[in-house]
């Protein structure tokens, strides 16, 4: 039964460029990827997805098992998402996953301190692109146990 939950909740990716999400949603494929794809392209979107208490809150309907996200968004980045769901009085049992072209052991350390469940730097060529989503798509959805939420 926990398997079928999983299976039916959603990845949400928090991306802004179009063409980056359409290249991560084009791997999936690749890898055989089938659940649910949700895509937020700002932190205030997702977090208006997230906690439906917010106002003008458009809850996700079931929430997500996992969130990945980009380092540099409009408005509120990537870190201070971070930093603002460690400090919110509702605990998020989402893990969330920062998956960047940066390479900088700043923003790495500064993930993690913040909360982050895991940092994939982006490759640049294809085939390396396709082989990391999917060694994260395996971890997260067939290796660990998520939560199944409180749907």
């Amino acid at each position: 039964m926990a398997l079928t939950m999983k299976k039916m909740r959603p990845l949400m990716i928090i991306e802004d460029s179009d063409e980056d999400f359409e290249v991560f949603c084009w791997a999936l494929k690749k890898t055989g990827f089938t659940h649910p794809v949700i895509r937020a392209e700002s932190v205030e979107a997702a977090l208006t997805h997230l906690f439906p208490e917010l106002p003008q809150a458009d809850r996700i309907d079931p929430l997500p098992c996992l969130v990945l996200m980009d380092l540099n968004l409009p408005g509120m980045n990537g870190l201070q998402l971070l930093e603002k769901l460690r400090k919110m009085k509702q605990t998020l049992s989402i893990p969330v996953v920062v998956m960047s072209t940066s390479n900088n052991p700043l923003d790495i350390e500064a993930s993690y301190c913040f909360g982050a469940a895991g940092y994939i730097v982006k490759p640049f060529k294809l085939e390396e692109y396709i082989e990391k989503v999917k060694a994260l798509t395996h971890y997260w959805f067939n290796t660990v146990r998520l939560s199944e939420g409180s749907d």
